[in-house]
């Protein structure tokens, strides 16, 4: 079994966000090449070694049936989500073209239903609004206000 680089992490402790325990640094996911302003490790996320272990064999079961019961669009099909031709690297997008990169599975992560393909650009940007519409909403308005146009929808 290889040795896990512990190099430059910070000494302490840490709460996993998954099963809420407190525990030590070395129990969690460094970036090998990303630092902190004060030099040291950045942290992948806030999953302990052994949550991050289940999720992961949780997520690949998951994608297993979708792709079997939804195969992944061929590239150069337009993204469900902006309606952008979606390419599989970001090089690969032609001259010209408005299009995107990245096909990624977009499921519900509390009924883990599948809700489609979606590029990477517009799932990274679900998942930064918590996959929640009232965030969306309220996001779209604040785009709305600024240009002083009509607001979708007030308060939910």
């Amino acid at each position: 079994m290889k040795k896990r680089n512990l190099d430059n992490i910070p000494h302490g402790r840490c709460v996993c966000s998954v099963c809420n325990e407190q525990k030590d640094n070395t129990e969690f996911q460094w970036y090998l090449n990303r630092f902190t302003k004060d030099g040291y490790r950045l942290r992948v996320n806030t999953n302990c070694n052994q949550c991050s272990k289940i999720i992961s064999k949780q997520l690949r079961e998951i994608k297993k049936k979708i792709l079997h019961n939804h195969p992944k669009p061929k590239y150069g099909q337009k993204c469900d989500a902006c309606g952008k031709p979606v390419y599989k690297h970001k090089r690969e997008v032609p001259s010209g073209v408005n299009g995107t990169w990245g096909w990624q599975c977009d499921h519900d992560h509390d009924t883990n239903e599948f809700r489609g393909w979606i590029c990477k650009k517009c799932n990274t940007g679900l998942g930064g609004l918590g996959d929640d519409i009232e965030s969306i909403i309220k996001m779209a308005n604040y785009l709305l206000k600024s240009k002083n146009k009509k607001v979708i929808v007030g308060d939910l």
